[in-house]
């Protein structure tokens, strides 16, 4: 009996492949079983005790599995189809094999909608991994279809609305060659970029500004706007069957405050590189002034007398106003209006007809004179 129990352990060590010894040394850093013939191979030990937050060899570490980006978040956790009682009918050496197979599952993330995660990827490199938090409903609203159950409700709908509720990803990377990407990279960055600037429009996230990236990618303003769109009239669709959560009633002075902030400090850098330090700190304070002359940007409570005039147009007109005041316009008009997204002919009429207007210093409460605030 002891011979028969001696002989079974001797089978169950590990022997070398091409020597047939069985001593050797483990080195658990690597996770290699090293033999005295000098031959490495691989060498992993697991236990009862093992989870799907270990991961095994050099880059072992104690940090969870990342499910950022991931389309089936419980297939992270190891969950299979089999039962105990299926893996009961396998002979000993396949529910070992299996066992082994899935303790090493358990730290496997499984992507069944890849596009999704390469969103949601490029939003992080982009904008940083708390936009890519505040975003990821979006992101998995955008990429990935409806659920059986929904589908079915789509399928009874006039075609307006299912087209409405047709998933967004195929119909933007279906469009015209000027409305998509030329690439697959390409497609997720211009989603990317729409996500998160609707993000920002809905203050879940921080406002951005595109067009630098824009610029970085080949990209244009007709492509965002056209994905945007898309992706705002599906997500209402779906709020209006309640299979999404409405977003937060947004009051208008909180966009136009987000908005002035969001100008005034472009406007800052692009005239930084043609004014000195203490003519620039002169125009911003004379410029703070006029806004609050005005009212601008307004609060809940009340509404700043430039209230039906875009505040970008608002924001331009006072800064040009000041450079005039201070003898610093010439050749800054274009600039600041390109800044601001305007033209430098429509900021330029716009002005004459807000001080044609502040005759009497009434209308407008003589923020658009010329004066300077020391």
């Amino acid at each position: 009996m002891d011979n028969e129990k001696a002989e079974k352990n001797e089978e169950t060590k590990d022997v070398c492949e091409d020597c047939g010894r069985t001593d050797h040394e483990i080195d658990y850093e690597r996770a290699e079983r090293i033999c005295d013939c000098g031959l490495v191979t691989d060498y992993q030990v697991f236990s009862a005790n093992d989870d799907y937050n270990r991961m095994y060899g050099e880059e072992a570490s104690a940090t969870k599995v990342r499910t950022l980006g991931v389309t089936d978040k419980n297939t992270a956790l190891g969950s299979g189809n089999s039962t105990y009682a299926d893996i009961r009918k396998l002979p000993p050496k396949s529910r070992r094999d299996w066992s082994r197979r899935t303790k090493i599952d358990r730290g496997t993330v499984y992507k069944p909608h890849p596009f999704f995660g390469k969103v949601i990827r490029a939003v992080e490199a982009l904008y940083g991994l708390n936009t890519a938090l505040g975003i990821e409903h979006l992101a998995r609203m955008t990429c990935t279809p409806l659920t059986p159950e929904q589908e079915k409700v789509r399928e009874g709908l006039k075609s307006c609305d299912r087209k409405r509720l047709a998933t967004p990803k195929n119909q933007i990377c279906r469009q015209k060659a000027d409305l998509k990407g030329d690439s697959e990279e390409s497609n997720a960055r211009i989603i990317a970029i729409a996500l998160a600037e609707l993000g920002g429009d809905l203050q879940i996230t921080s406002k951005i500004d595109r067009r630098f990236d824009l610029m970085r990618y080949g990209l244009t303003d007709k492509q965002i706007l056209s994905a945007k769109a898309i992706i705002l009239k599906h997500y209402r669709a779906r709020v209006g069957f309640n299979w999404a959560p409405a977003p937060r009633r947004i009051h208008p002075s909180e966009l136009r405050c987000d908005d002035s902030d969001q100008v005034i400090e472009h406007l800052e850098d692009a005239l930084s590189s043609s004014l000195c330090d203490a003519d620039l700190d002169l125009v911003h304070r004379n410029a703070a002034h006029r806004l609050a002359l005005l009212g601008e940007p307004g609060d809940m409570k009340n509404s700043p007398l430039t209230v039906n005039t875009n505040i970008r147009m608002v924001i331009a007109c006072v800064y040009y106003a000041t450079l005039q005041s201070r003898g610093l316009a010439e050749g800054l008009l274009n600039r600041v209006a390109t800044t601001c997204r305007l033209t430098g002919s429509g900021v330029s009429s716009r002005l004459e007809q807000f001080r044609d207007e502040d005759a009497g210093k009434l209308f407008f409460n003589g923020a658009f004179d010329d004066f300077i605030i020391l």
